[in-house]
Parts: C-alpha cells; structure tokens; sequence
C-alpha cells in the first residue's frame, strides 16, 4: 500500500508546482498595466473624410503618437498619398503651439505623427487632410494635455 500513497503524494506535489508556476502574480499584472500605455480613439468626420484616430493621453513636454485612420466617404476607399498635418492651437487661441506632418503608415489609409505640446491645458487640434482629390480641414477641440 504504501507505493499507492507515495505515487499519490508525488502527483499531489507536482499539481501544486505546476499550478502555483503558471499562475500569475498580482505585482506581475501590475507591472504589465504600467509598462502599456492606455490608447484613446476617436472618429470625427468633416466634408468627404472620415477620420479615426487612436493617442496616448497627452502630456506636456512628451511626444504622443497618434494613428490616424483615414477614408474617403464618397467611395469608402482608404485615403491614399496624402499629406496630413496636425496643428495644435490653445483653447479659443489662433496661435499655434505645435504642429507636425504624419507620415505614410505601412497600410494605405493610416498616417502616423508625434504631437509634443509644450504646456498641460486645453487644446484643439485641426487635421488638415490634402491629396490630389480632396483638401479637407477638419478642426477638432477637447484636447486634455496634462
């Protein structure tokens, strides 16, 4: 009897490893929350453009990427070879304190900029979307940069 209760003791063991080494640790999981940045998106549309972007939350003095999304709505087709930029102005200001130009992402449609803004407040930011069949401006507000 007593090889029956050692096998059992034995596999008992080797349960309890497995199981407590495949198991993930609260301060596991904490560290992972923090090493991904939480994404933001949104969906604006203005003329014949809509656009879909994804940001990290913006910070003063940090580059954000954004992805911008970008279709044709008189066709549905991606917006193709265009030159998107992205102005930032303070709340209810004209001037700008921050601008960049996206480049092509690696599927037609999807631009990719970095947006540093130097100061935490409110801002807008107009995307301005041109290519050979559409110019589009598209002002957008509620920009919170910490």
């Amino acid at each position: 009897m007593k090889p029956l209760c050692t096998r059992t003791a034995l596999i008992a063991v080797i349960s309890i490893l497995f199981f407590a080494c495949t198991r993930s640790t609260p301060e596991a999981t904490a560290t992972q929350a923090k090493t991904e940045p939480e994404t933001l998106s949104r969906t604006e549309f203005a003329g014949r453009v809509e656009n879909y972007f994804e940001y990290e939350p913006l910070h003063a003095g940090k580059a954000s990427p954004f992805r911008i999304h970008l279709t044709d709505m008189s066709d549905g087709s991606p917006v193709e070879n265009a030159e998107v930029t992205l102005a930032v102005r303070g709340k209810g200001s004209g001037d700008a304190v921050a601008q960049t130009t996206a480049r092509f992402g690696k599927v037609t449609g999807i631009y990719v900029a970095e947006l540093n803004i130097p100061r935490a407040g409110n801002y807008d930011i107009e995307f301005h979307i041109k290519n050979d069949k559409l110019d589009e401006r598209m002002p957008l507000s509620d920009f919170k940069v910490e």
